[in-house]
């Protein structure tokens, strides 16, 4: 005839914790495998994207083709200053044998001048800006195409800018690949002061 074994009531806890501990470590080790291969499904790649436009050869033709833009207008304005400048000297001289109404009537006329000057300056610095956005522009679009090319290439799951990482492994970088693509379809934008073109 079968006993049946019955356990104090201090050990009955005990019992049902044993039970229950298996169950909880086979589902605990479950999970932390599955969260491990996720983990491993991710594929995490980095680019230095300013790097990457300031090494480009088209991005040192834009910055070439601005300086000299930006030289030749300086220039121009610089000669127009100087005419300015002398005119002023002029109608300072002048001004003891002029009538008071005449002098104020080739003062105004000087102030014009001087008004039209400045607004022409302003114009310039905008259209020069806009010039050297709308190059950098072209250049980032197709920087960012390249990089999304490489990345599918690549099963990356993640593109992170390096720009914005404290550290970073240099394996997870691939700026020089995306450099020599991008040198290789992109070796050179123009940029001139059209509407069109700084639109």
């Amino acid at each position: 005839m079968n006993k049946m074994i019955v356990l104090p009531r201090c050990f009955r806890p005990l019992l049902a914790l044993l039970i229950i501990f298996p169950v909880i470590s086979a589902s605990y080790l479950a999970f932390a495998q599955e969260e491990e291969l996720k983990a491993e499904e991710v594929r995490i790649g980095v680019v230095d994207r300013q790097q990457i436009m300031r090494d480009s050869e088209a991005g040192a033709g834009v910055r070439n083709e601005f300086e000299a833009l930006e030289q030749t207008f300086r220039n121009e304005i610089g000669t127009r200053e100087n005419g300015l400048r002398a005119q002023q000297e002029e109608l300072n001289r002048q001004r003891s044998i002029l009538t008071p109404e005449a002098f104020s009537d080739r003062e105004a006329q000087f102030a014009l001048k001087v008004e039209e000057l400045q607004r022409d300056v302003a114009e310039i610095n905008k259209q020069l800006d806009a010039m050297l956005q709308y190059g950098m522009r072209q250049i980032d679009m197709k920087t960012i195409q390249i990089i999304a090319e490489i990345a599918e290439a690549k099963n990356y799951t993640l593109v992170l800018d390096k720009t914005q990482l404290l550290m970073v492994n240099t394996d997870y970088e691939f700026s020089e690949e995306v450099l020599t693509v991008l040198n290789e379809r992109l070796p050179k934008v123009e940029i001139t002061l059209t509407e069109e073109g700084t639109e």
